[in-house]
């Protein structure tokens, strides 16, 4: 009987011992996961960092653009009212052409009366000429100025539309990549 149970409790023994190894297999494959999934954590945590990082400088140059954006909006205001401005002064100085046309030919017509009644009409008409001359060189000078003026306002509207072209393509890429958030 003694030796039935030595027996016995030799079995009794290696099942325990069974059941340790079986505890311990099960316990590394435990924190075998239990690491894999610290890993996994670990990588999704950079990942997130990396994608604020990424929206943050999105954002700055989100603000930069639109900060961009004002400024042109701005300069192509004042070019505007500035183009503005010297189509009115153009059409003022239109009617004032006119008007010193009537004038004139109300010189030209009294300088030939005074040519036919005195014969000092020609000194006369080379002061009027040299007034006329005056007023056309005046009148090209405004559009010299009203074509410099047109073409700043044409470089400022191509400007504003890359800056466009360029603000929506970022606005994209954003939209993108907060999709794939």
């Amino acid at each position: 009987m003694k030796r039935f149970l030595f027996i016995l409790l030799g079995f009794i023994t290696l099942g325990l011992c069974g059941v340790c190894v079986v505890q311990w297999q099960r316990e590394f494959l435990l924190n075998a996961r239990i690491d894999e999934i610290i890993q996994q954590l670990i990588a999704e945590n950079k990942l997130r960092i990396e994608f604020e990082e990424k929206a943050m400088r999105f954002e700055q140059e989100i603000a930069r653009l639109t900060t961009l954006r004002a400024e042109t909006e701005a300069a192509l205001l004042d070019a505007t009212e500035q183009v503005q401005l010297l189509n009115d002064d153009q059409r003022a100085r239109g009617y004032s052409i006119a008007v010193l046309m009537n004038e004139t030919v109300k010189a030209t017509a009294e300088l030939d009366a005074y040519k036919q009644l005195a014969g000092e009409g020609a000194d006369a008409l080379k002061g009027r000429n040299s007034e006329v001359t005056a007023q056309n060189a005046a009148i090209e000078k405004a559009n010299a100025n009203i074509k410099q003026l047109v073409e700043e306002r044409d470089s400022a509207i191509t400007k504003l539309n890359a800056r466009v072209l360029e603000y929506n393509e970022l606005v994209e890429k954003y939209n993108k990549l907060a999709k794939e958030r």
